[in-house]
């Protein structure tokens, strides 16, 4: 990569805790001693936490954002998986612990209702947030045999057999492909890199819990993938979901930013490891070329820009 090239992302990549590189573990077929990306970075939150669990600051509130909060938790446990250091353990356990306690009842569910305004929209769930939280709590499970972690994930993956419409956040894709969407509003706009972390707290529930229809259920999720993974590929360039802004009569597609292009590579680098499909290789590969040479990157930040212009997003960077 040129200087070029990295000072300019650099200047468009939001710079903050929860913004950091995603790598993919090599040895991440096992949900009971792995994850999937390497999270160690995120393990000491240095700002405000309320019973343990990271204080996000946004620009009109501050909320508990559980994505952050599961990923501080897996953070914590990779490095007690590193080091056998029985303190990041319990730092993990705690924060498990009170992100249960602060999630709510809702049916035979425990969901984190996100009170952000989206489209209109407030008080969605997020099948990221769900699937994250599922992992976490798995995992531990695991590791300290107390099945009370497992019983908690299985009311947390519960909103994935419920459609949005119905307070869930499963959706269809047209309107065949089943979808799990990171921001589960009415009119879901489809996004990648929170699909794929769904699809992965599904994978864990299906192996830990030895659940069959967990696992036919991430099987549909990946054939989803598999089927539609090309909608996402922009002239060479990830796609951060399938929204869109209008530009007299030109549409602007949603491209991802530098950070999540780079997220999205990782992922489909996880996605390989776990299935050996052909197509996951083959589209990371088309994506790393991008991001790595010719002029793509700054024709994609040009792009980008235009749709934060035309939708803008009140303290985001793009």
């Amino acid at each position: 990569m040129t200087a070029l090239r990295s000072l300019v992302e650099r200047i468009v990549t939001k710079n903050d805790f929860f913004h950091q590189p995603h790598i993919a573990e090599i040895n991440c077929l096992d949900p009971g001693s792995s994850y999937y990306y390497d999270l160690r970075a995120r393990a000491d939150y240095p700002g405000i936490l309320k019973n343990g669990l990271p204080v996000i600051k946004y620009p009109d509130f501050e909320f508990i954002n559980p994505v952050n909060a599961a990923q501080n938790g897996l953070a914590n446990l990779q490095l007690y998986w590193d080091t056998g250091n029985e303190i990041r353990l319990a730092k993990s356990l705690k924060i498990a612990d009170a992100l249960v306690a602060y999630g709510e009842k809702e049916d035979d569910g425990l969901v984190w209702r996100y009170p952000i305004t989206i489209a209109g929209h407030t008080n969605w769930l997020s099948a990221m947030a769900q699937g994250q939280v599922a992992s976490l709590l798995l995992r531990l499970g695991c590791v300290t045999g107390n099945d009370w972690y497992n019983v908690k994930a299985k009311e947390v993956l519960k909103p994935f057999f419920v459609p949005i419409t119905k307070g869930g956040v499963s959706c269809l894709l047209d309107g065949k492909y089943i979808w799990f969407e990171e921001y589960a509003i009415p009119s879901p706009p489809y996004t990648l890199n929170g699909f794929i972390v769904a699809l992965l707290g599904v994978r864990d529930g299906s192996i830990i819990l030895q659940d069959m229809v967990l696992k036919s259920l991430y099987e549909e999720s990946i054939n989803t993938l598999t089927s539609v993974l090309y909608y996402f590929n922009c002239r060479g360039w990830s796609l951060y979901d399938l929204s869109f802004a209008s530009l007299g009569c030109f549409k602007m597609n949603n491209l991802a930013s530098p950070f999540y292009h780079r997220f999205h590579i990782e992922l489909l680098k996880v996605l390989e490891i776990l299935t050996n499909i052909e197509e996951f290789k083959k589209q990371r590969l088309e994506w790393e070329n991008s991001r790595d040479y010719g002029t793509r990157i700054y024709s994609a930040i040009a792009e980008k820009m235009i749709y934060r212009t035309l939708k803008p997003v009140k303290g985001a960077t793009i």
